[in-house]
C-alpha cells in the first residue's frame, strides 16, 4: 500500500512538474514575443519624428518595466525577467528613435 501511495505521488509530482515546464515555456515565448510586437513602433521612431507618438505612455512604460523587472529577480521569476528586459529594451528603443529625431536632429 506504501509503494502504491509513494508512486501516485511521484506520478503526481512528474506531471505538475511537466506542466509548470510547459507554462514555463508559454510564458518565455509570450514575453518576449508580446515585446516583438513592438517593432512597427521602434522602425516609426526612429525613421521620422513620429508625429502620433506619446512619447510620455512610452516612458511610463519604461518605469513600469523595471518595477515588474525588480519584482521578477526578487521572487526568482525567469520567464517575467526575461520579458521584462526585451520589454524594457523595446520601450527604450521607441524612446530613443523619438529622442533622436525630436531633439538631437
Amino acid at each position: 500500500m506504501s509503494h502504491r501511495k509513494n508512486h501516485l505521488s511521484l506520478n503526481r509530482y512528474l506531471r505538475r512538474n511537466k506542466t509548470r515546464h510547459n507554462v514555463d515555456i508559454m510564458a518565455y515565448v509570450v514575453g518576449v514575443g508580446g515585446n516583438i510586437a513592438v517593432i512597427p513602433q521602434i522602425i516609426k521612431a526612429w525613421e521620422s519624428d513620429a508625429p502620433g507618438l506619446a512619447i510620455l505612455t512610452w516612458v511610463l512604460f519604461i518605469v513600469i518595466g523595471f518595477i515588474w523587472l525588480a519584482y521578477a529577480i526578487l521572487h526568482k521569476q525567469k520567464p517575467l525577467i526575461v520579458a521584462q528586459i526585451v520589454g524594457i529594451s523595446c520601450n527604450m528603443l521607441v524612446v530613443g528613435g523619438w529622442i533622436f529625431n525630436n531633439v538631437i536632429r
